[in-house]
């Protein structure tokens, strides 16, 4: 997405640190944040504070182009202890890992306990034409859907009551377990859902993320979950307003890894470490 001068920022007190490094502080309260009402570990909350925390300190650090069109190829995190509180501070960094640049968030809780660490890569598109390359892709895809006509499953079903719509169907049965999906920017950013938003030009990581958080939970019949730790890679743009499939990869009893499939092509992979809530 792009990424112009913000109105508000998350992050605060950022300080460059002698190693390169960024520490900064994170807010204690949800008056602009309505995410921060969710557990530290929820996988919306999580993205959320990925794409704003990353975003700041690369402008801090001057490496980071805001008027330039950016995606986020892959990103691997694991979380503290369930009994933690909302980041108030962390820890931007850039490491080395098996011969690749990274980025490196930490989060530390009032008292210090780890919350999460999150680490990402991503690409930024220096000569292509986004938008006219991004409204032909849209003509391509598949037709547009009806809100109206899609059966979503109850929000219950998808461990969303309380946070937001459901974006799936019932599960279904067949070559493999699978749900069908619809996010649209009806029901995928406020005012239906209060915790998500995004670019609006494409299902972002934060809806991705969401809705194999959602599978989960059909898959596991519903229950109260925790996600322990994920891990999610993008080969593909989804979509909005055009129906896509969550597929069931892999599952034991603490984790599932899913694709996303829309048009026939698979779009984005993700693994989700969970525990009882």
């Amino acid at each position: 997405m792009a990424n112009t001068a913000p109105d508000i920022e998350f992050t605060h007190d950022r300080v460059i640190q002698p190693d390169g490094s960024v520490t900064f502080g994170c807010p204690k309260v949800a008056d602009d944040w309505p995410w921060l009402a969710l557990h530290p570990h929820h996988p919306i909350a999580l993205q959320n504070l990925q794409y704003w925390a990353s975003v700041e300190a690369g402008r801090e650090r001057g490496t980071f182009d805001g008027t330039k069109w950016t995606a986020l190829t892959w990103t691997k995190w694991s979380c503290g202890s369930a009994d933690v509180g909302n980041p108030v501070r962390g820890t931007s960094e850039n490491v080395n890992e098996d011969g690749k640049l990274q980025s490196k968030l930490t989060f530390y809780d009032a008292n210090d306990a780890l919350v999460s660490t999150m680490f990402s890569m991503g690409v930024e598109f220096r000569n292509r034409d986004f938008e006219a390359w991004r409204a032909t892709a849209k003509q391509e895809s598949e037709p547009e859907a009806d809100p109206s006509s899609f059966s979503f499953a109850a929000p219950e079903a998808v461990g969303s009551a309380g946070v937001g719509p459901s974006f799936l169907s019932p599960l279904q049965d067949g070559e493999a377990p699978h749900a069908l999906g619809l996010m649209t920017l009806g029901n995928a950013f406020p005012p239906a859902h209060p915790f998500m938003s995004g670019s609006g030009d494409h299902v972002n990581a934060t809806h991705l993320a969401e809705a194999v958080h959602q599978f989960v939970h059909l898959l596991e019949g519903g229950g109260d979950l925790r996600i322990t730790g994920g891990e999610m890679r993008f080969t593909r743009y989804v979509e909005l307003g055009r129906v896509f499939t969550v597929e069931l990869v892999e599952r034991s009893a603490t984790s599932v890894s899913a694709k996303i499939v829309q048009g026939g092509r698979d779009c984005t992979h993700v693994t989700l470490q969970f525990e009882p809530a």
